[in-house]
Parts: structure tokens; C-alpha cells; sequence
């Protein structure tokens, strides 16, 4: 069977890299722009109250050992 030798070429891999950082940038613009108006909103300490709740359950979800399979 005749295949080729690459599927992509160097131009493809470069814009696909090239538009996933774009697309990065806008998602991070749009978390800090929600986040902010979120602070404006609720204000200080309800917002640190959430993302302390946030990174606990995160932590003790990351932190598990693995399950002895």
C-alpha cells in the first residue's frame, strides 16, 4: 500500500500552532474578564471562600493514591 510519508506539512503544523496559542490567549482573557466582573459581582470574600473550596476538592481529588488494580 502506497502511503504518503507525511500527513501534514510543516505550513499545517505551524498554523495549527500558531491558532491554538490565539485561541489560548482569548480563553485566558475571557476566564481573567469573568473572574473579574465575578469579583465585582459577589466581592472578596465569597470569591476567595469559592476558589479556596475549588483548589481543596482539586487538591484531595489530584492527591489520591492510585487504586490497586
Amino acid at each position: 500500500m502506497g502511503l504518503p510519508d507525511k500527513i501534514y506539512t510543516e505550513r499545517d503544523i505551524q498554523r495549527a500552532r500558531t491558532s491554538s496559542k490565539v485561541i489560548g490567549w482569548l480563553q485566558g482573557g475571557a476566564a481573567v474578564l469573568i473572574g473579574g466582573m465575578m469579583l465585582n459581582i459577589i466581592g472578596w470574600i465569597p470569591a476567595l471562600v469559592i476558589v479556596g473550596v475549588v483548589g481543596y476538592v482539586a487538591y484531595k481529588v489530584l492527591s489520591k493514591p492510585p487504586a490497586d488494580s
